[in-house]
């Protein structure tokens, strides 16, 4: 076979080997990646949407919602979306899902009973419930316990959002009779202290001066608050004692 025969045989075999390469390529390199591309779609945004119009964007995107669970929140309202996935603009295939989370709204708790509790047992109750205690206020009550819940505000049993503030009352016990001081003078200080502890009065210092003769010598010389004025409970007392 002649030489030039041969080139243009060799010539025209380099020839259809690259339109078979070519051909190749497009058929499972090319044609796919634009297959692909046309069957995809960014996800679109669904955050803070309604259930109802998110389906519908979705139809349009030959997407589906599927809900994947629900979950209080404060800011977007029952029925509206929280999360989704895949995020907004991922690319997805048409006719996937994409997953939300749906919000059930605020969450909200009852107020559990405080009232006879202790302030700080009350305190723990109300954060396990949900809530926190804001404020206390203090009153003298005949009936309940120093130290007790008197009430709350809002009441036990209310439906509230958690996390709000809860008002309590705590009680001081009776409120403290008022009486008159009786004359301590000329006691000894036994004595002195003895009368004032019956009375409910607490003797916080004693003070010793030194007396004129023998017979004012360890006996109450001043007293405060003086005979005749009206104490209460609790109120504190003080002696001078005379010391030869």
């Amino acid at each position: 076979m002649p030489a030039l025969v041969r080139k243009a045989l060799f010539a025209l075999s380099a020839v259809v080997a690259a339109l078979v390469c070519a051909a190749l390529a497009v058929n499972y390199i090319v044609m796919p990646i634009i297959v692909r591309q046309g069957d995809l779609v960014p996800a679109p945004s669904f955050v803070g949407r309604s259930l109802v119009e998110a389906r519908r964007i979705a139809d349009e995107a030959r997407l589906a919602i599927r809900v994947d669970s629900e979950q209080p929140d404060p800011t977007i309202p029952a029925g509206s979306i929280v999360r989704q996935s895949p995020l907004p603009g991922v690319d997805t295939k048409r006719g996937r899902s994409v997953s939300v989370v749906v919000s059930s709204g605020l969450d909200m708790k009852e107020v559990p009973p405080l009232s006879g509790l202790t302030a700080r047992q009350a305190q723990l109750d109300a954060e396990a419930a949900g809530f926190a205690i804001t404020s206390v206020a203090e009153v003298h009550t005949p009936d309940v316990e120093r130290g007790r819940v008197v009430g709350t505000m809002p009441r036990s049993g209310s439906i509230l959002p958690a996390g709000t503030g809860i008002s309590m009352v705590v009680s001081l016990g009776p409120k403290p009779v008022a009486i008159v001081m009786p004359s301590l003078v000329s006691r000894t200080p036994e004595e002195a202290r003895l009368i004032a502890e019956e009375l409910g009065l607490v003797v916080r210092s004693v003070r010793y001066d030194r007396g004129r003769s023998d017979v004012l010598r360890d006996v109450v010389l001043v007293q405060e608050p003086v005979a005749g004025a009206r104490v209460v409970e609790g109120e504190s007392v003080t002696f001078r004692i005379g010391k030869g």
